[in-house]
């Protein structure tokens, strides 16, 4: 990192001494006599140290302090004064000053103080640095974003049961992202294999078996199933003891959470995630972004008031399609929806294609997963034009 340092002294020859001192040990000095130039120059990003008397007319160094402050609590800020004030040098360091010097101040000390405020500076960007790289490469940061508790359990969570090695059991509301959460725990997992995800109303009792010793297997919606299934895919997993079962419901299976000895995972509803809404849905927009191969849309403040202030019992999957939509709606130029039969008019047509697509248009799967009549299934794709030998 190169040191850099921006000295802030409103004494025109001390400022251009203090410079040429700094100069000749190797730092690079941006140096100025405002609080105006400090707040330019001042970013979270800053790789330098901030060195400022205190005493300066206007704005003062602990003007300095608190804009440092503000912008990132982890940059050491030095403080200079030409006065022998015990008191001040006391609310200094109070109010998070890295250290406090007194003029005039031994030019070996004060490269001293200034190599190690550099030297701290410098570890906390490379730990941020590397905490950045961990996020990205961290399927569970990625696909469940969000500083809450709830948020930050879960990933914790999801974590623990990929390191287990164990079998696993997610537990939670329609919609809440389980067949993520299982994808999130196969890619975090050693010694993965192909990922096969199977639906029990899919499951044809006399021919299922797992092919492979290096399967995963995510089961949807296992309370719709019959008993027979169930006991089917449990004597697949006993028969190939290296497949690892994945497994999601909406309710509680004691049972197969006994008979595999599974690791259960509660799946959090955007409830509970609800203060992370905003970094959830930002993210499910990206998706569709880069899905549609098309540039980023701005976010208007009242879309993402309307986001906040609304409930999502459709959780994750209603989330998205509102997301799918914004995109759409911004791409024909118009608003997200004039009215709220508009917007819910648009929510069904999403939920009924992506569904569709889930199950490669098998009508009545789709019909069984969105508990609707087979008639009434197929008169909501009549009135969105939607055919079902199109999604497969």
């Amino acid at each position: 990192m190169t040191k850099q340092v921006l000295l802030i002294e409103d004494d025109d020859a001390l400022r251009a001494s203090l410079a040429q001192t700094l100069d000749l040990e190797g730092i690079d000095v941006i140096s100025t006599a405002h609080y105006v130039q400090a707040r330019r120059t001042l970013r979270a990003n800053f790789a330098g140290v901030v060195l400022t008397d205190i005493r300066m007319p206007d704005k003062d160094g602990f003007d300095i302090l608190a804009l440092a402050q503000s912008i990132d609590a982890d940059l050491p800020v030095v403080m200079l004064t030409g006065e022998g004030d015990v008191p001040m040098a006391i609310r200094a360091m109070k109010e998070g000053a890295y250290d406090f010097l007194e003029k005039p101040c031994d030019t070996s000390h004060l490269i001293g103080v200034l190599s190690r405020a550099l030297e701290h500076r410098e570890l906390v960007l490379h730990t941020r640095r590397m905490e950045h790289r961990m996020r990205r490469s961290d399927p569970a940061s990625v696909n469940f974003p969000g500083d809450s508790a709830a948020s930050r359990d879960f990933r914790d969570a999801l974590r623990r049961a990929a390191d287990s090695g164990r079998h696993i059991l997610l537990i939670g509301p329609d919609g809440a992202g389980k067949k993520l959460a299982a994808h999130t725990i196969f890619a975090m997992s050693e010694g993965r294999g192909a990922f096969v995800l199977v639906r029990t109303p899919e499951i044809d009792p006399a021919s299922f078996k797992i092919e492979t010793g290096a399967v995963d297997l995510s089961v949807k919606r296992m309370h719709l199933a019959s008993r027979v299934q169930i006991d089917c895919v449990m004597d697949a997993v006993d028969q190939q003891p290296d497949a690892r079962f994945i497994g999601s419901s909406e309710n509680a299976l004691p049972d197969v959470a006994d008979h595999l000895n599974c690791v259960t995972v509660a799946v959090p509803d955007l409830a509970a995630r609800r203060s992370d809404i905003d970094v959830i849905f930002e993210v499910l927009l990206r998706h569709a972004v880069r899905y549609a191969n098309t540039e980023m849309p701005d976010i208007p403040p009242d879309t993402l008031a309307q986001i906040k202030a609304r409930d999502w019992p459709g959780n994750l999957a209603e989330l998205r399609a509102f997301a799918n939509g914004f995109l759409a709606e911004q791409q024909r130029g118009g608003a997200v929806a004039q009215t709220l039969a508009e917007q819910m008019d648009g929510y069904e047509r999403l939920v009924l294609e992506n569904t569709l697509r889930s199950f490669d248009g098998k009508a009545a799967v789709v019909a069984e997963h969105l508990g609707l009549p087979r008639k009434t299934l197929y008169d909501r794709l009549a009135r969105y034009g939607l055919r079902p030998r199109d999604f497969q």
